[in-house]
């Protein structure tokens, strides 16, 4: 029996995404590296600091919506919530990265991040977990075309 073309796409493609090795910390530390500069622009909570770091076309799937590009993403959903935070804090940590490709310019990240605010009266302090698709842009520098978010679930709060 041959297996259908579709399955066969698909285990192609899965091949080019799992490395047959572990990758080198070198690239790991790069983009953990990168990872810090990108949570101090986040705390600044200037978008114009943010936009350097993610690619024109990016696709955002947060808290079970989804963004379609940085200028989509920017004035409607981050550059808003940015505006109502006070005290913020943004860090990522636990941060692995995996090449996808021998040529060194695209890589998924998973991390751990935790986000730590005042909105209003109400203090925030969210924890989850990030997968980022990067790619390098003609300058060589990273850039996120993927975003995808998960938050733990939280208590619920007495009436």
């Amino acid at each position: 029996m041959n297996p259908r073309p579709s399955t066969l796409a698909l285990v192609a493609t899965l091949s080019l995404c799992v490395p047959a090795h572990a990758e080198p910390p070198a690239l790991t530390g790069e983009v953990a590296a990168w990872l810090k500069a990108y949570d101090t622009a986040f705390a600044s909570r200037d978008v114009e600091r943010l936009t350097p770091f993610y690619h024109p076309d990016v696709t955002i799937f947060e808290g079970g919506s989804v963004d379609l590009g940085w200028a989509a993403y920017r004035d409607h959903h981050l550059g808003p919530e940015l505006k109502e935070m006070e005290g913020l804090v943004f860090t990522h940590s636990h941060v692995v990265a995996q090449a996808l490709g021998a040529d060194g310019r695209s890589a998924y990240v998973t991390a751990e991040y935790r986000l730590q605010a005042r909105i209003g009266e109400r203090q925030v302090d969210a924890q989850g977990l990030e997968t980022l698709v990067l790619v390098k842009d003609d300058a060589g520098s990273w850039r996120i075309r993927h975003s995808h978010t998960s938050s733990k679930r939280r208590p619920a709060q007495a009436k």
